[in-house]
């Protein structure tokens, strides 16, 4: 398993919930932060690619790509690792829940 940088830790934290019964879940949009954004949307490509936005891909800085694919990675990893989706995304769980994913 890859390790995960501090910058994208924080990002990662950025773009998560922090209170509730839905505590670690990724968030519903993107966050404002520019780097949470970016590890929302790496998380997001492997949870629940159909939230992602192509367009807010392609404009990101060198930095924005870097957590972007940093936290794409590390994701996709352990979806290897696991056989599973990583279950961060609210409406992902939801939908296997009713069986329409």
């Amino acid at each position: 398993m890859p390790t995960i940088s501090e910058k994208a830790s924080k990002a990662l934290y950025g773009a998560a919930i922090h209170r509730g019964k839905n505590k670690g879940m990724l968030l519903k949009n993107p966050p404002r932060d520019r780097l949470a954004r970016a590890a929302w949307y790496g998380a997001q490509m492997v949870c629940n690619p159909y939230k992602v936005s192509i367009s807010a891909i392609m404009w990101f800085d060198d930095e924005e790509r870097e957590i972007y694919r940093e936290i794409e990675s590390i994701m996709e990893s352990f979806k290897q690792a696991t056989k599973t989706i990583p279950p961060l995304d609210q409406d992902r769980v939801t939908l296997e829940r009713l069986g329409a994913w």
